[in-house]
């Protein structure tokens, strides 16, 4: 009975503390996707001959701090190349974005993140190039996008900011436009810019939430009124917005709520399809899903 209740102990331990995804297993050399960027090792970690921890062997220890190249992934698995050639398989929690290049053996040219390297593939990738090279979005310093990771309130404001109005806000000084939002803020001059402009109103107008993830209906006021357009007044307030931006089919496809938490891939295709519509060249852009869009009636909280 004893023995029965230790090996049960240990069996919740290593599940325990086993990192998410590891039960499936892949067991393969051959990565589903390719992939071609720098990531530093975050701590010592074997390098192992497949995707997968029972069925492979190890290759060689890789350091903490060193940068190795990824050249394909399997369901959480990274496939990467170190400086001397060899090649293997690392969990990816085991690894970081990184600005370092990488330098192969024998090699005087080293090798840097290109810029949006981690969008190739992506649903939003045509959105996120986009807006990319109209200057609107430059990436993250690494050289990645990360289309999935949710967006901020001050960072979309910042954004809508810079793409609609230059430098204009760069003319207003700034104090106390919320409570939560002070001068020694980054985000300071784009929010209180965009409360005048009323792009923004906060809550109770009294505090902003720079950093609470901005929503969908958030999302889409930010950029429907920096981009100046203009709404019927409603309750609840954001009905008619969204109905005009269903009329416009500038809502991305995957939104399935008011509330839904707003990724920058989301964010990316929110721009575009606005951008698009006013240019009338909207239909064009989307092709065969021309005919699809967003409903107000589809959503809900």
């Amino acid at each position: 009975m004893k023995k029965t209740v230790v090996l049960l102990v240990t069996f919740i331990l290593i599940m325990t503390v086993a990192p998410s995804g590891m039960a499936t297993d892949i067991c393969s050399d051959t990565p589903l996707e390719t992939a071609n960027y720098n990531v530093e090792i975050t701590s010592a970690v074997n390098l192992r001959t497949v995707s997968c921890m029972e069925e492979s062997s190890v290759v060689a220890v890789l350091s903490k701090g060193e940068v190795v190249h990824v050249i394909g992934k399997t369901e959480g698995w990274h496939k990467v190349q170190r400086a001397d050639g060899t090649t293997g398989w690392i969990w990816e929690t085991f690894v970081t974005s990184t600005t370092k290049p990488f330098t192969p053996t024998g090699s005087s040219e080293p090798f840097v993140n290109e810029p949006l390297y981690d969008i190739v593939g992506h649903k939003y990738e045509d959105a996120i190039r986009f807006i990319y090279e109209q200057g609107i979005v430059s990436g993250y310093a690494d050289g990645s996008y990360q289309p999935d990771k949710t967006i901020n309130r001050a960072e979309i404001t910042k954004i809508i900011v810079e793409a609609a109005y230059g430098d204009e806000f760069n003319l207003y000084s700034y104090t106390d436009c919320f409570d939560d939002v002070v001068t020694t803020d980054w985000f300071e001059k784009y929010v209180c810019y965009a409360k005048v402009k009323g792009i923004v109103t906060g809550y109770d107008s009294v505090t902003f939430k720079p950093t609470k993830a901005v929503n969908f209906v958030e999302a889409l006021k930010i950029v429907m009124v920096g981009y100046g357009e203009e709404y019927q007044q409603s309750d609840p307030w954001y009905k008619k917005m969204v109905e005009l931006a269903s009329e416009n089919n500038i809502i991305p496809l995957d939104v399935k709520g008011f509330d839904q938490v707003f990724t920058r891939g989301q964010m990316a295709e929110l721009i575009t399809r606005n951008i698009k519509y006013k240019d009338t060249t909207l239909n064009e852009y989307l092709g065969d899903k021309a005919g699809e869009r967003v409903t107000y009636e589809m959503l809900d909280w």
